[in-house]
């Protein structure tokens, strides 16, 4: 009986044995094998990303600089949330920040740009649309 029971305590313990071991090994594929993200930055990004990056970007300015219907006089809206959007922390996809980071520009130079426009004439006003528009465009090479 005390064979039978030793034997039973010693199979057991080798089965906690292995089941740590495991967890262990779990731990060290776990560290081995972290995410990149949802966009490597390790890796070339696909066109494709970019491009709907300063598309998003493009129209949160449109949006944020929309001046009210000329027909109704009223405001749609639009450029409260785009606003919300240049000012938020957020780090999810479609976030300023994320697009911030898939075209390598900061985010507080965009917002600055934001001030700077608002601060200025009519006629540089469109200079400084027409100037970010363009560099907004994907490079030819």
């Amino acid at each position: 009986m005390a064979d039978l029971q030793h034997s039973l305590i010693s199979s057991d313990n080798q089965v906690r044995r292995k089941r740590r071991n495991d967890m262990d090994q779990d731990r060290l594929n776990s560290k081995r094998w972290k995410s990149t993200g949802l966009y490597s930055t390790q890796e070339p990004l696909d066109p494709s990303v970019r491009k709907l990056a300063r598309a998003i970007l493009r129209q949160a300015v449109r949006d944020m600089l929309m001046h009210p219907d000329s027909q109704s006089g009223k405001s749609d809206g639009w450029e409260k949330d785009a606003a919300r959007w240049f000012f938020s922390d957020e780090t999810d996809p479609g976030s300023l920040t994320w697009i911030c980071e898939i075209l390598q520009l900061q985010p507080w130079m965009l917002r600055q740009w934001l001030s700077v426009y608002y601060q200025s004439h009519h006629q540089k006003r469109e200079i400084m649309l027409m100037e970010l528009f363009r560099s907004l465009r994907p490079s030819m090479n």
